[in-house]
């Protein structure tokens, strides 16, 4: 198995992984998200943001919830977060799941989603043209609205952190 110290998420080259990206789940995506037979539900949302409710729900369909608070998706936000740390807790929290099964979301599923989405496709080996391909097969309206804004900060810190 790779090196998890020097790149959090090389080891999810190795592995089957599946990502499902949308908006924050409520109760009526208990049925769909249920369908998608997940392991892990990844949370980008601060905590002002009832973070519980989704806890909460996860426990009802039977998957794990990874909690990577972040405070929203403007840019001076986004360039604050540790990525690499949080990277890191997402490589942890998933740990050995032979095939993981990861829903990621923030509030609409735009922003925060798009922004941290992008990065982990780079982190997985992705040239820049092929994640963004990739995040808008996930979801067409994440990449549409995202904003290169973001996508070239996920870069930046990505090269910065040595992680691409």
């Amino acid at each position: 198995m790779p090196d998890q110290a020097s790149n959090p998420l090389a080891f999810l080259r190795e592995r089957e992984c599946s990502i499902f990206v949308g908006p924050r789940p409520g109760k009526k995506s208990v049925r769909g998200l249920s369908e998608l037979d997940l392991t892990h539900c990844c949370t980008l949302l601060s905590r002002r943001e009832q973070v519980e409710s989704v806890r909460r729900l996860c426990e009802t369909i039977g998957c794990q919830w990874i909690w990577l608070p972040i405070e929203g998706g403007k840019l001076e936000v986004l360039r604050q977060i540790d990525l690499a740390g949080l990277m890191r807790v997402l490589a942890r929290e998933i740990g050995d799941e032979p095939r993981p099964r990861v829903y990621f979301h923030c509030s609409a599923g735009i922003h925060r989603t798009g922004f941290f989405v992008y990065a982990m496709l780079r982190m997985r080996g992705l040239d820049r043209d092929r994640a963004r391909e990739e995040l808008s097969r996930l979801r067409a309206v994440t990449a549409q609205q995202v904003g290169e804004d973001r996508l070239d900060l996920a870069d930046e810190m990505l090269a910065d952190a040595a992680l691409v």
